[in-house]
């Protein structure tokens, strides 16, 4: 598969950094999705689980917790 014109001029490694990235965001939505419509008793669960990994991120600090915590709690507040 051909790395996306938006990439095409980065560096190897922040692309790939970007794809997983990307990746890990679509599947963590496809993920919730499916969870959620089991039953509303799962979607609670779901939220609740990513609540505390985005708490757990967001302790570890730096700018890479801090950033996937954002992206945790981004992805909560779409989901409500």
């Amino acid at each position: 598969m051909p790395i996306p014109d938006s990439l095409s001029n980065e560096p190897p490694t922040t692309a790939a950094l970007a794809l997983d990235v990307q990746t890990a965001l679509a599947l963590s939505r496809a993920t919730t999705r499916a969870v959620s419509a089991i039953s509303p008793k799962a979607h609670r669960a779901m939220m609740d689980a990513l609540g505390v990994e985005a708490a757990v991120q967001q302790a570890q600090g730096g700018p890479v917790g801090e950033l996937v915590a954002a992206l945790i709690k981004g992805h909560l507040n779409l989901l409500k």
